[in-house]
């Protein structure tokens, strides 16, 4: 529909550019900043080490930092405190760039801190109260399912104490969206106050693809006959919520109604399928594929390192309440065919149901015989997702400025 004329700034000019009103403006105004002003409130994350190897061992330090770069974006200034400081030159470049602090610095330069938030460590209660008698509001951000991890650790390491809930000094208790079914669990065992759990929003950038990488494309290449197109399979193997067991037979089952297709299926993190007894024994065994030297088992590898090495693979995943995965967006971002089984994303790329056996199956052969015909839809689809939880969008950035104030 065309904007009315009577809606336009000063319609009554002829010859004038016309430009409607703009829905989006900036959420920070930066020419009100002085060159000078070193007062803006302080947010700082209780972090793991960030380093080159804890960058890409889960999505969890990835998510530090893109937050710490909103919340630098929305006007505060953001430090990471760290267990311990990395030498700066093993380090790379835009790593160095994020300012770290420890927790005596904290002491003896009294940091006017507006935000502590616990994520992926915890601190004691002890200086959980110092920062709280300073007027440091604290938060404890889950981004894991705490229950099930939970349950599975008292199961098979009784004697592990868990250190992600150190209790005591908490106020309020953060989750993301895909696990907004922990907060009431989370606020009781931190002895929080259950009106005080708050589903935050999702985000994620593609920065440690574009910046850590070299200048060489990641993108997805067509491969010469979908009869010859290997798959690929990143899913964990730690438990029974990222676990490449579904996704091997889901292939398994492809291979054997379509003979004519003759690719390779790599499963990276499968040398833990070898260490498994039931996996070893019993699985693997029974794969076709797998005694045809099918299938090959890896052990863990950089998004670039495999991406590199497949430039014309599908990917598959699978996962268990475990809604959202950085892994998918990258690969979408790079524009490669991933079949996931996401609900929340449900109505993007090739979603399938672990519900729907034979429907799944298909969709595979979908992902595999039609993703170069397709390409610019799946490109709207891949815009769309990423834009949808980009640190950039007006709403992400509306609803975290709430948040924060």
């Amino acid at each position: 529909m065309s904007t009315p004329l009577s809606s336009l700034k000063h319609p009554e000019l002829p010859g004038n550019t016309v430009l409607p009103d703009e829905e989006c403006q900036p959420s920070y105004p930066l020419l009100s900043l002085k060159t000078s002003d070193r007062k803006r409130p302080i947010v700082v994350f209780g972090s793991n080490d960030v380093n080159d190897q804890t960058l890409f061992l889960n999505g969890l330090t990835q998510n530090i930092l893109i937050l710490y770069e909103l919340f630098e974006s929305l006007g505060y200034t953001s430090y990471l405190l760290q267990h311990q400081s990395g030498t700066p030159s093993q380090k790379k470049e835009f790593i160095r760039t994020y300012r770290t602090v420890s927790s005596q610095d904290m002491v003896k330069y009294s940091m006017n801190i507006k935000l502590f938030i616990e994520i992926g460590m915890s601190i004691d209660p002890l200086t959980r109260q110092y920062l709280r008698s300073t007027g440091a509001k604290i938060t404890k951000l889950y981004l894991g399912n705490i229950l099930n991890i939970d349950v599975e650790t008292i199961q098979y390491y009784p004697s592990m104490f868990f250190n992600h809930h150190i209790v005591g000094e908490i106020d309020e208790i953060w989750t993301s969206p895909h696990y907004r079914q922990h907060l009431d669990y989370a606020a009781i065992l931190n002895r929080t106050e259950m009106d005080k759990g708050r589903v935050v929003p999702y985000v994620w950038e593609p920065w440690f693809l574009t910046r850590y990488h070299s200048k060489e494309s990641l993108e997805w290449v067509p491969p010469t006959s979908w009869k010859e197109q290997d798959i690929l399979i990143m899913d964990p193997n730690i438990s029974f919520q990222k676990c490449s067991f579904y996704s091997v037979l889901l292939v398994e089952a492809f291979s054997r109604k379509y003979p004519e297709w003759k690719g390779t299926v790599h499963v990276v993190n499968g040398d833990r399928l070898k260490i498994n007894s039931y996996a070893h024994n019993q699985l693997l065994p029974s794969l076709t594929l797998y005694r045809d030297n099918r299938m090959k088992l890896y052990g863990r590898k950089r998004i670039h390192e495999i991406l590199l090495e497949h430039r014309s693979a599908c990917f598959l995943t699978h996962q268990w309440n475990n809604d959202y995965n950085y892994m998918t967006l990258e690969l979408m971002y790079c524009h490669y065919p991933i079949l996931h089984n996401s609900e929340g994303w449900s109505d993007y790329g090739y979603s399938y149901s672990i519900d729907q056996w034979d429907e799944a199956v298909e969709t595979l052969h979908r992902a595999l015989v039609g993703h170069s015909e397709n390409m610019a839809i799946y490109k709207a689809h891949c815009a769309h997702l990423i834009w949808k939880h980009s640190i950039y969008h007006p709403e992400i950035r509306k609803r975290w400025s709430q948040i924060l104030e």
